[in-house]
């Protein structure tokens, strides 16, 4: 073997040279779970909703207030003479009543669930009779009992229940013998490192669950199944495609309406908050000072005469969607919490288990929003 001349050069014998390499692992990959944390973690619903046993399907249990407003179920319309209209639902109504029909007010003085005729006052309080449509809608806006009455009954709201299904969430992590004895650069133990990569894995599949979800209860063959948010909310929608400032007014008022009050989370797509921060951070809203060198508005809240909502930026929603949340209605609940289990193996490697199951909690649907359609850059 022949010699190396002088001088000695770090190209030279770089065999014997020791790596420089940092004893850290660097990860770009996104592992954050804001929607999740947002609503309270894996087990926020277990005190938002007093939950009392343990299954994979849960419930819980929802009431309503009698309703004031009704519709008309008649063969024909009436003229402003008659006296005795029909309702689709007499149950809601009894004497004293005061209903609307347009810009009529009628006094109930009689009601016969079996028959659903209501015998009325027409005119009321000085108000102008006019035809009633044989399916009107009627709204009740007073009540004006006689004096020495005998009282009377009315139908009551039946308590409802909705429910969803727990999911169960799995990875195996597998490592050889092998690859246990040996050192790594940034990785003390090869099982410990994989175990900890699992967790944030499954936590971005909860997320995704979320959004994408469909309530199934299973079977031997196919797996039980949560659904997400749109399972649920669906009396309280509003078009995003010319989103507008109106567009946020908009849902909130829809769930102020309902009786829903209060800040509400809306959650966006990155993409999607872009169009909410263009929508302030523009000469209407923002004047800067000439001398001024750092721009821009990041959206935190909007106030709407309805309640202020909240926004907050979630990579894994889906673009198009933004769901506007009154959060101590809504979290999830935990049946099985992270847990890590040896598995029996069969050759050289160690193996080992994380299970979890959870299930999305989602009440008082009308105390939600979804703004949908909202259009991408």
């Amino acid at each position: 073997m022949s010699n190396d001349p002088y001088p000695v050069t770090s190209y030279q014998n770089t065999v014997a040279q020791k790596r420089v390499i940092t004893d850290y692992i660097a990860m770009l990959d996104p592992s954050d779970a804001p929607f999740i944390e947002a609503i309270g973690g894996l087990d926020g619903a277990s005190s938002k909703f007093r939950f009392v046993n343990k299954g994979t399907k849960v419930e819980w249990l929802e009431d309503n207030l009698s309703p004031l407003a009704g519709t008309l179920s008649m063969a024909a319309s009436v003229a402003g003479s008659a006296t005795t209209i029909t309702a689709a639902d007499a149950n809601m109504l009894q004497p004293g009543h005061i209903l609307k029909i347009g810009t009529e007010l009628l006094w109930v003085s009689s009601v016969s669930p079996s028959t659903k005729e209501v015998v009325v006052t027409r005119g009321f309080g000085g108000t102008s009779t006019a035809t009633i449509a044989s399916t009107a809608t009627f709204s009740i806006v007073g009540m004006a009992r006689l004096e020495a009455a005998e009282a009377t009954p009315i139908g009551t709201t039946p308590v409802s229940n909705n429910y969803n299904y727990t999911q169960i969430f799995e990875k195996e992590v597998r490592v050889s013998g092998t690859a246990q004895s040996i050192d790594f650069y940034g990785i003390t133990n090869p099982m410990e490192y994989q175990e900890a990569k699992s967790i944030p894995e499954q936590m971005r599949l909860i997320e995704l669950t979320l959004q994408n979800g469909k309530r199934d209860a299973g079977s031997s063959s196919t797996p039980r199944t949560m659904g997400g948010y749109e399972v649920f909310i669906t009396s309280n929608t509003v078009q995003g495609s010319a989103f507008a400032v109106g567009v946020i007014n908009s849902a909130a008022q829809k769930i102020y309406d309902a009786g829903g009050s209060g800040d509400f989370l809306a959650i966006c797509n990155p993409s999607d908050f872009t169009k909410v921060q263009a929508l302030f951070d523009n000469s209407a809203f923002v004047r800067y000072s000439p001398d001024q060198s750092v721009f821009g508005v990041e959206v935190q809240t909007v106030r709407t005469p309805f309640g202020n909502v909240n926004f907050l930026i979630d990579r894994w929603q889906k673009q198009g969607t933004i769901p506007m949340l009154t959060l101590e209605n809504v979290g999830m609940l935990t049946l099985r919490p992270w847990t890590v289990t040896p598995l029996a193996k069969s050759g050289d490697y160690d193996r080992e288990e994380l299970t979890g199951e959870f299930t999305f909690c989602v009440k008082l649907e009308k105390s939600h929003a979804l703004i949908k359609n909202v259009p991408a850059n």
